[in-house]
């Protein structure tokens, strides 16, 4: 009985012991399954976001006739005032303009899009009916070996988003000419000087730094642009932003552990700010969604914006510098104007163009830059379009979520250019 009792204790344990490595094999099984399954989901959102803004570029690329302008130079007087066009004038041939549908922001990019666009419900399986009978089999067994699953027949789902790089300001353009660095200058200024931002440098980071927005935006210049020598800012508005200082640049990260040195090139992805000096997680959390560095350093800042700190560095860009108006620094007026802007859009999804914009803001006394009103199409500063975008696509399996973060560079003919993967 002892021999017994001893051997069925010892195959009791080795069958719970098989059973139980069993079942965590079982178990990884499945959840590798599920993670290949969330990947592939989250790949399915990335291809159908970019096919979207395949569509959205072709729609951009619509010009349709300014009516009004039309009728007003064949009668020889503006619609409104009875009194010529002062930009082009009567009789001048008026530009045509492009549709401003953000079929991006209407479009839900998900598994319930997915499952409308094909024709069978998701895991139902399809015969298809054999064309003929085959010799030695019967009609049935023909159709069980060619029954196939449709077209989006899985289990799981995903979510796309898609964002506007370009509503963003580019550090990158620091380091760019002239005037693309002034105005990227002044605009970074006025976003890291907001008073409800002032919490951000007030108190000293991890490595024990304390910084002010100027000291900030001279560090992210040191860190992109190609020499080694400290910067200073110059804030008369006349000549180069950056004048060359007398100190090392790389004797701000001497006192990191470990020590590094300031890249001197471009940045390539955003996290890298936080390698900059003075840039902390406060700081990101602060700031991470209105900047970028993914945008061409030649593209323009588009007004169309749901963001309201983003709506205003549009505003003060299409401001005459040369005429700034005391109100802007109301904070009321600016709040004020801005619900002026959001209710002049048609719709949800329906952006303003440049002129319309530059209208507004005239009509509530806001001088507008003469560069901008005078030429829409060749202005410097400011878009109603956008080239740029950010998709961020989360695959869902079982219990296992895959994350693929892009950015897509709309600049050819194609599904657009890939300029950042990330998966998570």
């Amino acid at each position: 009985m002892l021999i017994v009792v001893v051997a069925i204790a010892v195959l009791t344990a080795v069958a719970t012991e098989f059973a139980y490595n069993s079942r965590v094999d079982l178990q990884l099984a499945a959840n590798q399954r599920d993670e290949v399954r969330a990947y592939f989901l989250a790949r399915s959102g990335i291809g159908l976001s970019r096919l979207l803004l395949r569509f959205q570029k072709q729609v951009d690329n619509i010009q349709i006739p300014n009516i009004g302008a039309l009728l007003s130079s064949l009668t020889g007087s503006s619609s409104t005032t009875g009194k010529s066009s002062p930009s082009t004038g009567a009789g001048t041939q008026q530009p045509s303009t492009g549709l401003n549908i953000q079929l991006w922001k209407l479009a839900r990019i998900d598994c319930q899009m997915l499952q409308m666009m094909v024709k069978a419900p998701f895991g139902i399986e399809k015969a298809v009916k054999s064309p003929a009978p085959v010799r030695g089999t019967d009609d049935q067994e023909v159709a069980s070996r060619m029954a196939t699953r449709s077209f989006g027949g899985f289990n799981g789902c995903f979510l796309a988003t898609l964002g506007d790089e370009e509503e963003k300001l580019n550090v990158n353009k620091l380091n760019g000419l002239q005037f693309a660095s002034q105005a990227s200058v002044a605009r970074l200024l006025d976003l890291l000087g907001d008073k409800r931002f002032e919490f951000v440098f007030d108190r000293e980071d991890a490595n024990r730094v304390k910084v002010t927005p100027q000291d900030v935006v001279i560090a992210m210049r040191d860190w992109i642009d190609e020499d080694e020598t400290q910067s200073a800012l110059n804030l008369t508005g006349q000549g180069d932003p950056f004048v060359k200082g007398f100190s090392d640049e790389n004797s701000l990260y001497d006192r990191y552990v470990p020590r590094y040195r300031a890249k001197n090139a471009a940045m390539d992805t955003l996290d890298e700010l936080y390698m900059v000096n003075g840039v902390s997680d406060r700081f990101m959390a602060a700031f991470k969604d209105r900047l970028t560095v993914y945008t061409d350093i030649n593209s323009k800042l588009n007004i169309n914006t749901d963001d309201p700190l983003l709506l205003r560095l549009a505003i003060l860009s299409m401001v005459d510098p040369t005429k700034m108006p005391p109100q802007l620094a109301d904070p009321y007026f600016m709040e004020d104007l801005i619900r002026r802007i959001r209710a002049a859009r048609l719709m949800p999804g329906m952006g303003m163009s440049v002129s319309d914009f530059g209208a507004l803001l005239q009509l509530a006394g806001v001088p507008v830059n003469a560069s901008i009103t005078a030429n829409v199409q060749g202005n410097r500063l400011v878009s109603d379009k956008t080239s740029t975008f950010s998709i961020k696509s989360v695959g869902e399996a079982g219990t296992v979520q895959k994350t693929i973060e892009a950015v897509i560079r709309m600049d050819d003919q194609g599904l657009g250019r890939l300029v950042y993967w990330r998966e998570s």
